[in-house]
């Protein structure tokens, strides 16, 4: 299920980039200045769209991350499927013991920063 919608979100945002639609603005950031912690997801997203991981990152790095993890989750999953194996469930076992919630609250406050410093207007 993730992965078309994955594939429809990419195929959207090219089509909106080819053809000058208005893409989504951070009331934040105009009003104030100050990015939110998911400035620059709309732009990294359409680098992914013409495959421009580089500038992806560079827009926003937490979100290419997890645009990369969930394309990563998403084939283990067509493998999974495919072979009759079960990995991801063994995986979200592991992730519960490394208490991801932290990791991930101490990542968006590290890409936050990121961004205050160093996010291109």
């Amino acid at each position: 299920m993730v992965l078309p919608l994955m594939v429809l979100l990419m195929v959207g945002l090219r089509f909106a980039l080819q053809w000058s639609w208005p893409l989504p603005v951070c009331w934040l950031r105009k009003l104030t200045g100050i990015p939110c912690p998911a400035c620059g997801c709309t732009r990294s997203l359409a680098a992914w769209a013409q495959l421009d991981p580089m500038a992806a990152f560079r827009f926003n790095p937490l979100c290419a991350v997890l645009c990369l993890a969930l394309a990563a989750w998403a084939g283990l999953w067509l493998i999974e499927r495919a072979g009759g194996q079960s990995w991801l469930q063994e995986w979200g076992v592991r992730a519960r013991r490394w208490r991801l919630g932290r990791i991930l609250c101490v990542l968006a406050f590290l890409n936050w920063l990121y961004l205050c410093l160093w996010l291109p207007k």
